[in-house]
């Protein structure tokens, strides 16, 4: 039988003690050169994990740092990669050579990677994306993944595209449950730490882990657009209890819950939900507030005639103090027919 190659100088061949051939792409090398890009802390994850897995087992020969920082004080990926003796390029790329890298590796970057760009690579690059896409395509999917409640979120690796965000090809994901009270920091660190984990086992199998790459399905698209601070203000009269715990979690460690309490602003701490099957059968509309004695926290009155509890509040210009003192300071001497609607 002969064998016939149209381009032998991708191949490379070696022959096993019973004399059978095997067929070897160049693409199957000793070590690759690497390229990550990333800036925050999300990325530091997997950068760390990335370069002891290149002092470990020998198979990445290079690991440079993209950052696209401009301040003046460095962000901890970039001392990371001081001390690590990695090099660190400045955001936008200029001058590196096509094959310098094998591959790109995208962590938390945020920026659009244009093809001039990804031609450079010859094994092209790969994004962690924190979400089972197409679900939740774009710049906040973790947030948007507690605000809406979902149950499962999970980890995608995936092919970048030129000029577009989060359509490449999906090379693998994996599942990771969203337990009920469950908050963005702690959300985050646990889809990184995966991500992280994934991102190795792509480079451990290098360039096969790339091979098998899937188009992403058409159906359950959804946008996690940026979010701004305005996202905080509660609607009492629009949101039921859960939807305000969920907003709770989602921006928690970026902005608190805010609303209006006597013309002034007030921010709501340490959320929860207690005896969840309770409806006020009153008439008192959403936005009420009071003072729970036996959950010693201010609760507020719901659309679904439910409440959420607050262990702690603070009037804009004020400190933060606890509910009963906020009852004592603010609540107690009001008749309890005008607590109706203080907070809007």
């Amino acid at each position: 039988m002969i064998l016939k190659f149209s381009n032998l100088s991708l191949l490379t061949k070696s022959i096993s003690k019973d004399n059978t051939l095997f067929i070897r792409h160049s693409s199957f090398k000793n070590s690759y050169n690497v390229l990550f890009f990333g800036s925050d802390n999300i990325a530091l994850d997997s950068l760390k994990r990335v370069n002891e897995f290149r002092k470990k087992e020998k198979l990445i020969g290079r690991l440079d740092l993209v950052t696209a920082n401009t301040s003046k004080n460095k962000y901890a990926i970039e001392k990371y990669a001081t001390s690590e003796s990695l090099n660190t390029l400045a955001w936008p790329l200029q001058n590196i050579v096509s094959g310098e890298y094998d591959i790109g590796l995208i962590v938390a970057f945020g920026h659009l990677i244009k093809n001039n760009i990804l031609e450079k690579f010859p094994l092209g690059m790969v994004n962690m994306h924190p979400s089972l896409l197409p679900r939740w395509r774009g710049a906040a999917p973790v947030i948007y993944t507690l605000l809406h409640g979902d149950q499962i979120s999970g980890v995608s690796l995936m092919k970048i595209k030129p000029d577009i965000f989060d359509v490449g090809e999906i090379i693998s994901q994996r599942i990771v449950p969203v337990t009920k009270d469950i908050k963005l920091p702690e959300l985050t660190e646990q889809l990184s730490s995966v991500g992280a984990e994934m991102l190795v086992e792509c480079l451990r199998n290098l360039p096969q882990s790339l091979e098998n790459a899937q188009p992403q399905s058409n159906e359950g698209v959804t946008y996690a657009k940026k979010i701004s601070k305005n996202i905080s203000e509660v609607r009492w009269t629009e949101m039921n209890a859960v939807d305000v715990y969920n907003l709770y979690r989602a921006i928690y460690g970026i902005y608190p819950l805010k609303t209006k309490y006597k013309d002034k602003e007030l921010k709501l701490f340490n959320a929860y939900l207690h005896n969840f099957e309770e409806v006020e059968k009153s008439n008192k509309p959403p936005g009420t507030i009071e003072y729970c004695k036996k959950t010693n926290a201010i609760r507020i009155l719901c659309r679904d005639r439910k409440y959420i509890y607050f262990k702690s509040l603070r009037i804009v210009g004020k400190r933060e103090i606890t509910a009963f003192d906020f009852y004592n300071g603010y609540i107690k001497n009001i008749p309890s027919q005008k607590r109706h609607l203080m907070v809007c």
